[in-house]
């Protein structure tokens, strides 16, 4: 009975997003504004943008399942202040976006965005879930560097961390997130960010991603930190560091 709820009921599960207009909120990133762009199947895809200054890149953000646009507001901004560009994508079917939420859908949603990106290099940045889906869009483009945060190699494997009794890889077959395959053709800076307190993915996760990717890469581990609080705990300013040590070009 338990299986056949997760299988009927998996995608509701994985992206539960909530209801919140988009538009309404765009505030809580100051100079931001709201554009759509067209996914290969014609849904349109929001997303906060605020220009980067000259020689700066664009962050390519990706938010978790259980996160929003919003609720980035605080970290983007951070970013935001010292000059770099922010790209922020809203998921399909979240916010009062229309389209239906599936991996396949999301990866193809991401990539679209990337691509619309006119000009100027791309860090892509992700959390939870937007960490697969970042690591998606740098397996599949070239981007400046990667940026994850509190990130799974397996969501399948996280599944049945939580729920050992349940074939969680068998009846994920269509929603696997498999980052620590795609994170092997990443060639690039990579920074990693975990708490070891996170209950939600264990930092183990990150480290089977982390072990699986190529060099350049730093983990940055913090003390207590549990899965979206990673802020109170300082990743804003390890992430600048990490950006200002990108070489320029």
């Amino acid at each position: 009975m338990a299986c056949g709820g997760l299988l009927a009921f998996r995608h509701d599960l994985i992206y539960p997003f909530r209801d919140w207009p988009v538009a309404d909120q765009v505030s809580g990133l100051p100079g931001a504004v709201v554009r759509e762009v067209t996914a290969p199947d014609g849904v349109s895809v929001i997303t906060w943008q605020v220009p980067p200054q000259k020689g700066q890149p664009y962050i390519l953000h990706f938010t978790g399942n259980a996160g929003s646009l919003p609720s980035s507001g605080p970290k983007l901004t951070e970013l935001a202040v010292q000059g770099h560009g922010i790209i922020a994508m809203n998921y399909r079917g979240a916010g009062g976006a229309t389209g239906e939420p599936s991996q396949t859908q999301i990866v193809a949603d991401a990539l679209a965005v990337h691509d619309a990106i006119a000009d100027g290099p791309v860090v892509v940045y992700g959390t939870s879930l937007g960490a697969a889906v970042a690591v998606q869009v740098a397996a599949q483009r070239t981007v400046r560097a990667l940026i994850l945060e509190t990130p799974f190699a397996n969501m399948c494997e996280t599944a049945e961390h939580h729920y050992p009794l349940i074939p969680a890889c068998w009846l994920l077959w269509d929603e696997r997130w498999e980052s620590r395959a795609a994170i092997t053709t990443y060639q690039g800076p990579l920074l990693i960010l975990h708490g070891d307190a996170d209950r939600i993915v264990p930092i183990s996760e990150g480290r089977k991603l982390f072990d699986a990717a190529n060099e350049p890469k730093e983990f940055v581990t913090y003390p207590g930190g549990r899965h979206n609080d990673l802020r109170l705990h300082g990743s804003g300013q390890e992430i600048l560091r990490f950006l200002k040590a990108l070489p320029r070009g």
